[in-house]
């Protein structure tokens, strides 16, 4: 059987509001990203802090929490134990756990938010420090619980950009940031940088020549075509030694 939230929290069920919160916040801190040893560690933080938020968000608020008891109390009773049909103005047990199934997905589709913004914050800081293996780490799980945000495939690809690896992990991540959001000129860069890094000069150069669709005057863009395709006056200027 599965836990209550109640059982979830380590609360029972007349616990003060400021119990509930208390055990939150206790829980939230043990399954803070940094507690984690290695990816799998961190996924299993990452699903029990989900499911702690979930407790909490649906507890903290009367009118769920009400809801959610008169649910728990219609499951404890025996089929018999009502006796008759319920009256017209009363919920049926089945009712109240579609409504408080609705509730526990609202609060879970919000705590996936949290999760995948503190994965965010710790892979930022992850990749200042230089761990890119860390830091790919927690942008990949905050994709996993944001999967929409561009911004979070976008530091993904950078990251391997950073780390010189995954190069087709990398290209992949860029894109679908590009996807998302296309209109972002700096996600086309990382995409064209990656390009460059890893040797595919042809499809560099047309990353860069959409990006001057978009921002003609891309200064970046610009500076890397006079690299990767420089003019035959250039050229000439070079081997002859003149500036």
């Amino acid at each position: 059987m599965s836990k209550t939230l109640y059982e979830i929290l380590g609360v029972p069920r007349g616990a003060s509001e400021r119990d509930v919160k208390a055990a939150y916040h206790r829980l939230a801190r043990q399954l803070h990203p940094d507690k984690a040893e290695d990816g799998k560690d961190v996924s299993r933080l990452e699903k029990e802090f989900v499911a702690v938020s979930t407790a909490y968000n649906t507890l903290k608020d009367p009118e769920k929490r009400k809801a959610y008891d008169e649910h728990l109390s219609r499951s404890d009773k025996s089929p018999n134990e009502g006796g008759g049909s319920s009256s017209s103005g009363s919920k049926t047990p089945t009712s109240v756990a579609n409504d408080t199934g609705k509730m526990t997905a609202a609060a879970i589709d919000k705590s996936k938010a949290s999760v995948g913004r503190r994965a965010y914050l710790m892979g930022l800081k992850s990749l200042q420090d230089g761990d890119y293996t860390r830091s790919a780490e927690y942008f990949k799980m905050a994709i996993k619980n944001n999967p929409d945000t561009a911004e979070y495939h976008a530091k993904l690809a950078l990251t391997f950009l950073r780390g010189k690896r995954g190069f087709s992990q990398a290209i992949e991540a860029a894109n679908r940031a590009v996807v998302l959001d296309p209109y972002n000129t700096e996600f086309r860069i990382i995409l064209a940088e990656i390009y460059e890094s890893a040797g595919s000069k042809s499809l560099a150069i047309q990353s860069y020549e959409e990006i001057l669709k978009w921002d003609p005057n891309h200064e970046r863009a610009l500076a890397a075509l006079e690299f990767l395709r420089p003019s035959k006056k250039s050229f000439l200027k070079r081997l002859l030694g003149l500036k």
